[in-house]
């Protein structure tokens, strides 16, 4: 009897594990189909991260990250397919499907991520979300690009929804990139031409986000920097089209994309000139010319953030600040190309 007993108590007990294992499996969304380079997983409520491996399954809530050379490639239960490019983390935050509707978020973190969303007959509410940006998706092909607050959006195929901090947004399709940071809305979608920067810049995402295309690691290290002088090169044709919040927007994104201090202060030096000559803005322009001398006082845009602050304190009537910015220009640059015109002007304010 006890027999028995002991028996049926192991087969209930083995039962029940059964039981909570094909629940496991079911409550899973989807599953690690492969990995390249370092990659890791923690599920939710985990304290710590384990290294991930392709067979792994993927729940709501958990997250997935990888290392400078790491790739991962996940296939949820809607047929959707998430490759996860190097140095980024992702959180799987909803998943719904049902045979009339479906919904998901995923949480970029920080990096590159290409979603091939599946086509669904009902309806759809799929949305990749950075911490100042939402693409919103039924059936697509799209690569973003978080870095920071700058988000930039590739169009592969189908068309994307792409908002900002608010509900401002622009339709991405195929061909086209936008792109945001915070507290703007996303630019007017510019075509990626065969042969061009923007086109270099797609080929090399595709392949970080593709576990098994070749990758030069260098160069690909180099996209923020590279996205960054398109954005500078891009603002000025901008401002001189005379369309000049988007070229202050597109300005603002190369500071947040690159850490690249050259590039940082030559994008707050056009800010200010758009901001002083073009929309009468001599306060805003300070602040942009200030931002460049304080930050980068060793680089060469700080003498002309100099001049160009001392000559906007002298118009709105500042003597004493222009006449100080005038004299250090004069010390710290006395071969810079404003020279003679600096030295005319701190005549004409005269002694302090």
């Amino acid at each position: 009897m006890k027999i028995l007993m002991k028996a049926g108590c192991y087969l209930s007990i083995f039962v029940m594990l059964f039981f909570i294992g094909v629940g496991a499996a079911m409550a899973a969304i989807g599953g690690i189909e492969a990995t390249s380079g370092a990659v890791y997983f923690k599920a939710k409520g985990a304290q710590s991260w384990g290294i991930a491996a392709k067979g792994v399954n993927v729940d709501i809530g958990d997250r997935i990250k990888t290392g400078s050379d790491g790739r991962v490639l996940l296939l949820l239960k809607d047929k959707t397919r998430l490759t996860l490019g190097n140095d980024t983390e992702v959180e799987v935050s909803k998943f719904l499907l049902g045979k009339k509707a479906r919904s998901a978020v995923y949480s970029v973190s920080t990096g590159k991520i290409r979603a091939v969303v599946a086509k669904f007959s009902g309806k759809s509410d799929i949305k990749v979300k950075t911490q100042t940006g939402v693409a919103g998706v039924k059936g697509t092909d799209f690569i973003v690009m978080n870095q920071g607050a700058a988000n930039v959006y590739f169009g592969k195929e189908g068309h994307v929804e792409v908002s900002g901090d608010d509900d401002d947004s622009v339709k991405l399709v195929s061909n086209k990139m936008t792109e945001n940071t915070s507290g703007a809305a996303p630019i007017e979608p510019v075509t990626v031409e065969e042969g061009s920067p923007l086109a270099e810049v797609r080929a090399q995402l595709e392949a970080v986000t593709d576990v098994s295309a070749p990758v030069e690691w260098e160069k690909a290290g180099r996209l923020p920097e590279m996205l960054a002088r398109w954005n500078i090169n891009y603002g000025r044709y901008l401002a001189e089209s005379k369309r000049y919040k988007e070229a202050l927007d597109v300005f603002r994104i190369a500071v947040d994309l690159s850490a690249n201090s050259r590039i940082q202060a030559e994008a707050h030096l056009e800010m200010g000139t758009v901001l002083a000559l073009y929309m009468n803005d001599p306060q805003a322009a300070l602040v942009e010319y200030n931002a460049v001398i304080e930050k980068y006082p060793e680089l060469p845009f700080a003498g002309n953030a100099l001049y160009s602050a001392a000559k906007i304190n002298m118009d709105i009537g500042n003597k004493d600040e222009a006449r100080r910015l005038f004299t250090r220009y004069l010390n710290e640059f006395p071969q810079g190309s404003h020279t003679e015109t600096a030295q005319q002007l701190l005549r004409t304010l005269g002694a302090e």
